[in-house]
């Protein structure tokens, strides 16, 4: 079968060359390569593909916690530029170059859109809704098997609402048949000291930076020694932040400290009645005494304070001397010297003028 005029011979190749690759570029495809050699080069795509968002939809914040969630698109022509169409933020949060952050204050159910925009200007809107809620309470939780568990397990232990948490401890019951063979931090930037006593685990955890909601924290690695099953509610903790501040105390339960029973038949003391008891002891006990504040009210009903209960030095001089006299000898006006000391010889007085006697028998006038 013999060819058309136009596409025979040399030169009607050539034209028939030239014919296909505008056929093939009218199509969105360009052939590179010699025609008259009959060789075929790659082919490249001149359409971008469509711009779509990632994320699709946002993460659920909590009121007070720190919130930073980065929107972008693939496809395109970059650079791009972002920019909020529609809606309302969330109270404390905002929106710059791609970034949603910030603190929210209010909780509540909010729906806005972003647009971007390529380098081609083509642009491409999402409409997202993000949830604000209440915050829940910090707590550490162990991700447990269902069922039993029969040979070496491992147990992740997950964060919840860390806030500021910067050091946390454990403690968990794990039962007479489990032995703890390893427990190590879930990520590098953690630092774990571990030991177990009896059925009791207590790990200690250290966070260079605040780990992020509901992260991995740690992983601890059991083994029974026969099918057992792990209670998520035998585990305490206490979380605190920087600057020793405690966060969160959860008590282990049986962890509390047990009161000694009351025996049969013991008085009940009352605290402020013991208080007043010991007060009134303390005043009455000779070596409390202060000899300064001694006066004649402090004396015992009766006469003075008995000699032990004085100390060194003597009675102060507002109290009167007291002495003695000797023993069968009624008081005389004048100081009674020692008794053992003879009486000196009493002083000499003039003697009386002589009295006229009258008469034996005779009666005075």
């Amino acid at each position: 079968m013999s060819q058309p005029p136009l596409l025979s011979g040399p030169g009607g190749r050539l034209l028939g060359a030239a014919l296909l690759i505008g056929l093939l570029a009218g199509c969105g495809s360009v052939s590179t390569g010699n025609a008259g050699s009959g060789t075929v080069g790659t082919s490249t795509t001149s359409r971008a593909d469509v711009m779509t968002f990632q994320p699709s939809s946002l993460p659920v914040s909590y009121v007070g916690e720190t919130y930073n969630v980065q929107v972008g698109v693939t496809g395109g022509v970059g650079p791009y530029g972002y920019r909020l169409t529609a809606g309302t933020l969330p109270p404390g949060l905002k929106f710059a170059g791609g970034a949603l952050s910030g603190t929210p204050t209010k909780a509540g159910s909010y729906s806005f859109a972003i647009q971007a925009t390529d380098a081609n200007l083509s642009t491409r809107v999402q409409e997202y809704t993000m949830n604000v809620d209440a915050l829940p309470p910090l707590a550490l939780k162990p991700t447990l098997p269902p069922g039993e568990i029969r040979g070496e397990t491992r147990i992740p232990v997950t964060i919840q609402a860390p806030r500021a948490v910067r050091a946390a401890r454990l403690s968990w019951d794990l039962g007479k048949d489990v032995q703890v063979t390893r427990v190590q931090p879930a990520d590098a930037g953690s630092v774990v000291f571990w030991q177990q006593r009896g059925s009791v685990l207590t790990v200690d955890l250290g966070f260079r930076t605040v780990p992020r909601p509901d992260a991995r924290i740690a992983l601890i690695t059991v083994k029974p020694a026969k099918a057992v099953t792990l209670k998520a509610d035998a585990l305490g903790y206490e979380a605190r932040d920087g600057s020793g501040k405690m966060l969160v105390d959860k008590k282990r339960p049986g962890s509390e400290p047990v009161k000694p029973a009351e025996q049969p038949g013991d008085p009940k003391v009352d605290p402020k009645a013991a208080d007043q008891k010991a007060t009134d002891q303390k005043a009455t006990d000779p070596k409390t005494v202060d000899p300064k504040t001694v006066t004649p009210a402090d004396t015992v009903e009766g006469g003075p304070l008995p000699s032990p209960a004085l100390p060194t030095p003597s009675l102060p001089p507002t109290l009167p001397p007291v002495t003695t006299p000797p023993a069968n000898t009624p008081p005389v006006p004048t100081p009674t010297p020692p008794a053992n000391q003879p009486a000196p010889a009493p002083a000499p007085q003039p003697a009386p003028a002589p009295q006229p006697t009258p008469p034996s028998g005779t009666g005075g006038a």
